[in-house]
């Protein structure tokens, strides 16, 4: 990846995931960008969703004369649901976001981008969240890129 974008991912993982779940008969999930959410109050977001979002970078390693280094960056699929059927116990809402977890980690799991040094790998991640209805499960998955100057 010479003198490229260094979040050149997102929007292959993007494609991606758009791609795979309307293959698994999940055509009306929204596939978002951090961008995309910026502003957005929790009651007005689009749902179900995936959130797409650059969560951070290592380096892996450095060459010698530090012209080029291996980076390792998570992003996390951030899936969003929300049931008001069950609001309080929130057991629909989890339901259905459990399941799409399932379609979005066979999606990306083992999967190589483009511009990716090695496939995908899930890893830890953040913990799953609920509020007023609304359940977030982020799965993390580690990318490998080669970066050199241009």
């Amino acid at each position: 990846m010479e003198g490229a974008n260094f979040l050149a991912i997102e929007p292959e993982l993007v494609a991606r995931l758009k791609a795979r779940l309307a293959a698994a008969g999940h055509p009306k999930v929204h596939v978002l960008t951090a961008a995309e959410l910026g502003d957005v109050l929790e009651e007005k977001q689009l749902v179900p969703a995936v959130h797409v979002v650059f969560q951070g970078y290592g380096v892996a390693e450095t060459n010698h004369n530090a012209r080029a280094a291996r980076v390792t960056q998570t992003w996390l699929a951030v899936v969003a649901t929300r049931n008001a059927r069950t609001l309080k116990a929130g057991d629909a809402a989890r339901s259905q976001a459990g399941e799409l977890a399932g379609h979005v980690a066979g999606a990306l799991m083992g999967w190589q981008p483009a511009v990716a040094a090695r496939p995908l790998r899930l890893v830890g991640g953040p913990g799953a969240g609920f509020t007023a209805g609304h359940q977030y499960i982020p799965l993390a998955f580690e990318a490998e890129i080669i970066l050199k100057p241009a």
